[in-house]
């Protein structure tokens, strides 16, 4: 490409929001952070209140509700209203997305980088996908939801997830706001043929009936014949009923997994339960072992200061409905279609038993639409787009027993609408748990099985594949460790620190395909460490990966002498070369000296695992002053020859995104690419200069590629993210 110096405008307004809180008794001030918070001392619920317009409601007192345990008023000693989303970053986040681009060969944004202590969304979607009653229809519908959610309605800010029941504990449990790795996972929800006792299901609303009676020809004319006597009748239908009482089981030990990890996620989150049903009884009406998983279920949810939503993917059916595929024997019995209709009434009543307690007791709600859930979905986030915690002071009986306390808060206002969890159990947090005994890794691997980053060490993570010279395939990772939190001790007149390091490459299925552990002693005299303590270290790493495919790496650092933890992870896509299209990857960006020369990441080797910033400029902090010049860095893969010239023609179009939002989209130009050793990977880079009035803070560059010589979908992207410093 040309080394030309391409100017860059950056927006230069931005709006600062400020959201208050109202506190009404200075006697207890409810904890935000923790939403549901159950101890002997203090009881803390949220709620959440809209008008008749289902908007939500933020100018209440703690005068306004009445709250009651067990059927017994409580006094409010604690009362705040806590902002998830602000009206205005909704609104204007809706308008920016009708006016997005739809066409499905642009590459979507890349996501904006939000600290973890920052208001937030958590979402997750729970797709119910691996039991005898999943439906063709309920998994397009619900494979259409999640897609409309994140290309309409998610929030540059949002962390999502997607779980399926299917896949077990389920692939990208790592909470992202990458887009392009959501769609992926998206992209798998379908609809399975079931195996074993559910194999005869054909993915359709209702199985077909089948007579259990055939008219067998005989001389003596046609004879009726019992295919299936009572008993064996009996024997098929317990072993149906155990079939579908494990999935179940099943099913909500995925959702218990889901949950507990956001135990320790600070503010109020949100699932979206996706299913075509979720029993709680068997065809003869008596309660199965799934309820008491669910109880426990809710229980943990709201510990976690989990809501959630549920939805059924059956949509409004027309109960008792027979079919034209459903075999019937009549004879002279005009009644003979009663039993096939009463038994799908009653399934259906079933089918939406665990849907609607698990929502009603976790203060969500239930929905059983036709239409595609997303609308709901939207609709949900905006109610909950703030809430009111109230706390209260339990009686000392609450605890003395394992019962169930049910919770109901009142609104005096008219015309208001409130939700809420129904209760709590009476195993508070205070109690010892016995855990198994943990050896010194075991909170580091903890650390990175969690779903979300653990805020601690600070860490800022870079990852990409790449190639060697003999083909062999690799993921080189580089992070910045803050050296702010790092503690040093005195031995022998050095500064000493000690820092472990764990690092795993986990594939779609969650299992980890490589990793290392590595111990660091690091001494340094007192300058140095000084330099430490404001620059922070830089640590780098290979990691070699064998398939094809996306992987999820993930690191954690602890600090042995404060025993302070911090994670970070960053999907990367390893394309198979010898199949795919084009394909850019190893996107860098970093300054420039005088003379125009720029730092590009090396091999790891011993000596350069760990070492100290030259700048903040340099690839793996990405700090850079307005009006500089910077440069970015990337490889071409599997680029098209032209026969006639031997060489590629690729179309190159850089764009900048701050916070999310699109602020300067470069034009499409032809790349002028130089001599390269070997075309299968071509190294380039190319130069921009900030603008002298750039507004601070977070951006990403995002680099699009186009082979001319291929097909239409020949397109690859890649972003970065970068900051801009006065």
């Amino acid at each position: 490409m040309k080394r030309s110096i391409f100017p860059v405008f950056f927006l230069s307004v931005f709006t600062l929001f400020v959201a208050q809180g109202t506190a009404q008794s200075p006697a207890s001030t409810p904890d935000k952070d923790d939403i549901v918070k159950i101890t002997t001392k203090l009881v803390q619920v949220d709620v959440v209140v809209t008008d008749k317009k289902g908007q939500p409601v933020r100018d209440l007192k703690a005068t306004d509700f009445e709250l009651l345990q067990d059927g017994k008023p409580q006094k409010i000693v604690g009362f705040t209203f806590v902002p998830v989303v602000t009206p205005g970053e909704m609104t204007s986040s809706v308008e920016e997305r009708a006016k997005a681009k739809t066409d499905p060969n642009i590459p979507v944004p890349p996501p904006a980088r939000t600290p973890l202590t920052a208001s937030t969304r958590v979402i997750a979607f729970l797709i119910d996908d691996g039991s005898c009653s999943t439906s063709v229809w309920g998994m397009d519908s619900a494979q259409r939801a999640v897609k409309r959610f994140i290309n309409e309605q998610m929030l540059p800010s949002d962390r999502v997830a997607i779980y399926r029941t299917r896949a077990g504990s389920s692939a990208f449990q790592q909470y992202t706001s990458d887009k392009t790795t959501l769609l992926k996972a998206a992209d798998k929800i379908r609809w399975y043929p079931p195996q074993g006792l559910c194999a005869r299901s054909d993915g359709s609303f209702n199985e077909a009936a089948k007579s259990n009676v055939f008219l067998k020809r005989t001389s003596e004319g046609a004879v009726p014949i019992t295919i299936e006597s009572e008993a064996e009748r009996k024997i098929r239908e317990y072993n149906e009923d155990s079939v579908a009482r494990n999935q179940i089981v099943g099913a909500l030990g995925v959702f218990r997994y889901a949950v507990s990890g956001l135990e320790r996620v600070p503010g109020r989150k949100s699932m979206f339960l996706l299913s075509d049903g979720l029993p709680l009884r068997n065809r003869d009406n008596s309660i199965n072992d799934a309820a008491a998983a669910l109880r426990q279920l809710t229980d943990a949810a709201n510990r976690a200061g989990v809501v959630v939503h549920t939805f059924s993917l059956r949509g409004s059916t027309i109960p008792g409905m027979i079919e034209s595929k459903d075999e019937v024997y009549v004879e002279d019995n005009f009644n003979a279609t009663e039993s096939i209709s009463r038994d799908r009434i009653n399934q259906e009543t079933r089918l939406n038993d665990g849907l609607q307690a698990l929502a009603y007791d976790t203060g969500g709600e239930f929905y059983r639409s036709s239409g595609v859930p997303d609308k709901l979905v939207s609709r949900i986030l905006e109610k909950e787009s703030g809430y009111y915690l109230l706390a209260y002071e339990p009686d000392e009986n609450t605890f003395k027993s394992k019962k169930f306390n049910s919770i109901d808060v009142k609104i005096k206002v008219p015309e208001l609408r409130i939700s809420h969890r129904s209760g709590f159990l009476a195993n508070v947090d205070t109690e010892p748990v016995k855990r198994r005994a943990k050896s010194a890794e075991s909170d580091l691997y903890d650390a990175i099985a969690a779903p979300l980053p653990k805020a601690g060490l600070g860490i800022d993570l870079t990852a990409y594949f790449g190639v060697t010279p003999t083909g062999e395939n690799f993921v080189r990772s580089l992070f910045h460790l803050d050296g702010r939190e790092l503690t040093f001790a005195d031995e022998g007149g050095q500064k000493k620190a000690v820092i472990d390091v764990v690092a795993v490459t986990m594939d779609e299925k969650n299992d980890v395909v490589d990793e290392f552990n590595r111990t660091h002693t690091l001494k340094f005299d007192a300058a140095t460490a000084e330099r430490i303590k404001r620059d922070g270290l830089i640590y780098s790493t290979d990691v070699p990966v064998k398939k094809a495919g996306s992987y999820n790496f993930r690191v954690a650092v602890r600090d042995q002498n404060s025993k302070t933890l911090g994670t970070a992870a960053q999907i990367v896509q390893i394309p198979d070369l010898k199949r795919s299209d084009v394909f850019v990857a190893g996107l860098t960006v970093a300054g420039v000296d005088a003379a125009g020369k720029f730092e590009r990441p090396a091999a790891t080797t011993a000596a350069n695992a760990i070492t100290l910033p030259s700048s903040e400029a340099v690839p793996a902090i990405r700090r850079f002053k307005r009006g500089s010049v910077i440069a970015y860095a990337y490889s071409i893969y599997n680029a098209k020859l032209d026969k006639a010239s031997g060489k590629p023609r690729l179309a190159i179009t850089v764009n900048l995104y701050k916070d999310g939002k699109l602020v300067t989209e470069g034009a499409q130009n032809t790349a002028e690419i130089e001599n390269q050793t070997d075309w299968a990977r071509i190294q380039d880079y190319a130069y921009m200069r900030l603008d002298a009035n750039a507004a601070p803070g977070e951006y990403a560059l995002q680099i699009i590629v186009r082979d001319l010589l291929g097909n239409k979908t020949a397109v690859s992207s890649q972003s970065i993210d970068l900051e801009v410093v006065e």
